[in-house]
């Protein structure tokens, strides 16, 4: 112990002052303990679509099954499609973009400000910006939820401890309360690059581009921001 007390190198140096970046979880939280997550109560019940392979031909097949998919969903009145997206400006506001629609027309649009968030919350902002209000919404029994990573989606089930815990919580409660509403409650998460340029997410996506408005009240910031900074804040010194 001595020894290490006296050992001294940019690497001791750097991991030391990374363990004051304190991490906020409980680990013990009833929505993530086995037997109580979505996976082990709702099976099934949230489903991911993306392309088989990254080749165009499989990206252009995965589209037009996107479209038919929300043709569907606009010709019934208990499902409903919701559109929606995130990104960073560079002056580090966040900015999430959501718009909900039923028999082929916007029937709302929602749009969430933060700041010092990394691009993965952003991702996570729109999502549940979208799908709590929609969950809501009476007789909707059938989500379609489109959005540009599915990889930032699959998140929602995970059930080890993360630092993403605390936006984690409410969304997975909402999704719980959804699903225990009525059996035939599901979820389907549809991928949908921006560079395809789908018409309607791409109105998603330009809105979010051409955005200026700078949030009325700013967020704290997150703690994968904070850590992030203190890495790069270190690496600089």
């Amino acid at each position: 112990m001595k020894q290490q007390a006296n050992f001294k190198s940019p690497i001791k140096d750097i991991n030391d002052r990374l363990n004051s970046v304190r991490q906020c979880f409980n680990p013990l939280y009833s929505l993530f303990s086995p037997g109580s997550r979505l996976v082990d109560l709702f099976s099934g019940r949230i489903t991911f679509y993306s392309p088989s392979s990254s080749s165009n031909e499989d990206l252009h097949q995965h589209l037009q099954s996107l479209e038919h998919t929300f043709r569907l969903s606009q010709i019934n009145n208990n499902n409903t499609a919701i559109i929606t997206d995130g990104g960073i400006k560079k002056s580090q506001v966040a900015i999430a973009i959501t718009h909900i629609w039923s028999e082929n027309h916007i029937i709302k649009s929602l749009k969430v400000h933060s700041i010092n968030i990394t691009s993965l919350e952003a991702k996570l902002m729109a999502i549940h910006t979208g799908l709590v209000p929609t969950m809501e919404i009476e007789d909707i029994h059938n989500i379609t939820i489109i959005i540009d990573s599915i990889a930032v989606a699959k998140k929602i089930l995970e059930s080890k401890v993360d630092l993403l815990q605390n936006m984690f919580i409410p969304l997975t409660s909402a999704i719980k309360t959804f699903f225990s509403k009525n059996s035939r409650n599901k979820i389907n998460f549809w991928y949908c690059p921006s560079k395809a340029k789908w018409p309607r997410h791409q109105l998603v996506d330009n809105q979010i581009k051409t955005n200026t408005c700078l949030p009325v009240f700013p967020s704290k910031e997150s703690h994968l921001f904070n850590k992030k900074k203190e890495c790069n804040n270190i690496l600089y010194e």
